[in-house]
């Protein structure tokens, strides 16, 4: 008999709602003079429901705008209280899980890689400080089913051959050999996977309002909701040292904030079978400012550079610094040419803004990229897009006059397709390169925007909002892969719909008490043309694979008494 994974975990969360209802309003730990908060904490990681209550009250308020577009769990989360000079508490734990009926679907899930089947993370820990110290312990428990499902149909499937060194097992992404090159792959090889990941963990020490140390934990930097441009929480973290503002400088123009980080980047096991490039070294900057006179208005930008790094992880912390380094333009090159030349440095770059409006309810927001510096400020002004990506978004909210509850609509566009540049000055592709050839990933899973090289892609979603509830729906567009059609010769009468792209509506839902929260969303995709499986043309019937994948995801978090939003 079929069994379905989610029920535990959905049956786990009802039980502790439920419990959490007629639970009285002081614990036995409270009604002792002792607050429970002291000893069990929350953990507020990038994404999810916590970080999105957050974002909301400085929506509402117009309060506290620091800090949120570069952060991360060890920067989102407040400090233990208390009078003592060292302190300790439990991290509350998280659960998260994920079901795919047909097809892999996995966006800003972290560690977790959502195949066909059910994936499951489980995050738990402690945090201990002792003056200036401050250690985050929260390893993340994983496992997948990474189901079989159908990766290639024999009939409607074209794509180039594979080099023998590249083949990944058989589960290689084939379209990314070259010139476009990137450890993409399609599924994680032919079994489940059961891993205990380092999680959000972190270790720093703060002096004088700067905090320096070594983590694991996912960063997120811009404006984005679905989206992030240079760093998100869409691939497993990586171990990293790092530099950073503790809390915002103040100065008479406004307020900064800075961030600077250098780590290693893991190839994923379906990439090649090359031994010595395995590990790859990646540096970024990042700051914030903002003004005196619009402090709800604030300006940023960040820049990452990736390199080749053959000599182990001792020379990582020596590549602190590569941020500001030069790069050139390695994938500056024509099409014609299709070579890979391993070895050096890539980057990518971003400007970036939010804008808040509390009285009105409303805020926007923009970020963006390149992957090229201009040459003069001629190159510039002639092609201001070459090479560029982008996201535009907005939200707002207005409450409603009955049961004190809010009306909230969310928008988002991103695009990290060629520019149009690319018909007359070669353009590379988002995210891949020709000299770091595993591209801009972790673990086989890009590091910033979810929709992957050379997509684009659309979010609307709507809420009914009560204090401590909400409902609402949704519906999404990614295009994948679109840069391959300016690499692969698809046939004319393929070539202009043949585009491989994703429809995906669906609902979701939230419920909280002093003790707990779950969070829930169902979505019904469609995948059009999948992996550009397509047959006899544009106007036969039948001659398309077209997906259908139901992807159902729950979290499960408790918030302890004193912290619930």
């Amino acid at each position: 008999m079929k069994t379905h994974h989610l029920r535990p975990g959905v049956f786990v969360a009802i039980a502790l709602l439920a419990a959490s209802a007629i639970v009285p309003c002081q614990s036995p730990a409270q009604q002792s003079g002792a607050p429970v908060d002291r000893y069990v904490q929350a953990l507020v990681l990038v994404n999810g429901m916590p970080a999105d209550r957050v974002r909301l009250d400085q929506l509402r308020t117009g309060a506290g705008i620091d800090g949120y577009l570069i952060r991360s769990a060890s920067s989102l989360t407040p400090r233990l209280g208390g009078s003592r000079w060292w302190r300790a508490a439990l991290i509350a734990p998280e659960y998260y899980s994920v079901n795919n009926s047909a097809i892999p679907f996995s966006i800003n899930d972290g560690p977790v890689w959502a195949g066909r089947g059910t994936s499951t993370r489980a995050l738990v820990g402690f945090r201990f400080e002792a003056g200036p110290l401050s250690v985050i312990a929260a390893p993340e428990f994983l496992n997948f089913d990474n189901k079989f499902f159908q990766l290639r149909d024999t009939i409607r499937f074209y794509s180039p051959p594979i080099i023998p060194e590249r083949q990944g097992g058989g589960f290689v992404f084939p379209w990314y050999i070259a010139p476009y090159s990137i450890d993409l792959p399609m599924r994680f090889g032919a079994r489940s996977i059961h891993r205990v990941d380092a999680g959000q963990s972190t270790a720093m020490i703060t002096v004088r309002g700067a905090a320096f140390g070594v983590s694991n934990e996912n960063q997120w930097w811009g404006p984005g909701i679905r989206n992030a441009l240079i760093l998100s929480n869409n691939a497993a973290g990586f171990p990293h040292i790092f530099i950073r503002t503790s809390r915002p400088w103040r100065t008479r123009l406004g307020s900064v904030e800075a961030r600077l980080l250098a780590g290693g980047l893991t190839e994923s096991k379906w990439f090649d079978t090359t031994q010595t490039n395995n590990l790859r070294s990646l540096s970024a900057f990042a700051f914030t400012f903002r003004p005196s006179i619009q402090k709800n208005l604030v300006l940023g930008a960040a820049r990452s550079v990736f390199a080749t790094n053959k000599d182990g992880w001792d020379r990582i912390p020596g590549r602190l610094f590569d941020a500001f380094a030069a790069t050139g333009r390695p994938n500056n090159r024509p099409l014609a040419d299709s070579s890979l030349t391993p070895g050096g440095r890539d980057q990518i770059y971003s400007l970036f803004g939010r804008w808040v409006f509390p009285e009105d309810g409303f805020e926007t927001w923009v970020e963006w990229a390149r992957t090229e510096f201009p040459l003069s400020l001629r190159d510039l002004l002639v092609a201001p897009n070459h090479t560029q990506g982008y996201t535009l978004g907005l939200q707002w909210t207005r409450t409603t006059p009955w049961r004190d509850a809010t009306v909230r609509i969310q928008g988002e566009v991103t695009t990290v397709e060629q520019s149009a540049t690319f018909r007359d000055r070669p353009v590379g592709s988002f995210y891949t390169s020709r000299r770091v050839i595993q591209g801009y990933t972790q673990r086989g899973e890009p590091l910033a925007a979810a929709i992957g090289p050379g997509a684009s892609g659309q979010w609307l979603a709507a809420d009914y909002m009560g204090s401590n509830w909400s409902l609402g729906a949704f519906a999404g567009r990614i295009r994948w892969n679109e840069d391959i059609h300016s690499t692969y010769g698809f046939p004319s009468y393929q070539g202009y719909c043949i585009h491989d792209v994703s429809v995906f509506p669906g609902v979701r839902a939230s419920a909280s008490s002093r003790f707990g929260y779950i969070s829930a969303d169902v979505t019904y995709g469609n995948r059009l043309n999948a992996f550009f499986q397509e047959q006899s043309g544009c106007i036969v019937r039948n001659s398309t694979l077209d997906i259908r994948n139901r992807t159902i995801a729950v979290t499960l978090g408790t918030f302890t008494p004193g912290k619930h939003r």
